[in-house]
């Protein structure tokens, strides 16, 4: 299981714009990727960070969300 804490820090101070997170890797219980969803976007609200694209795909590997962020 990754830290979340390390998945925010990066979000809001990476240089990078676009990310691929599988939230499965983030959460026990997948059913619940929606919260995870949620508090990821309040965290990055509150840093001012904009979320410009997003896309969500339920496969196999859990639920895979593609993120493209403008800080």
């Amino acid at each position: 299981m990754k830290n979340k804490d390390d998945l925010f820090y990066d979000l809001i101070f990476g240089e990078k714009e676009e990310y691929t997170i599988n939230i499965s890797d983030y959460l026990e219980e997948l059913y619940k990727y929606d919260r995870f969803i949620d508090e990821v976007k309040t965290i990055l609200k509150k840093s001012k960070v904009s979320i410009i694209k997003e896309r969500l795909d339920l496969s196999e590997n859990g639920p895979i969300w593609i993120l493209k962020v403008k800080k």
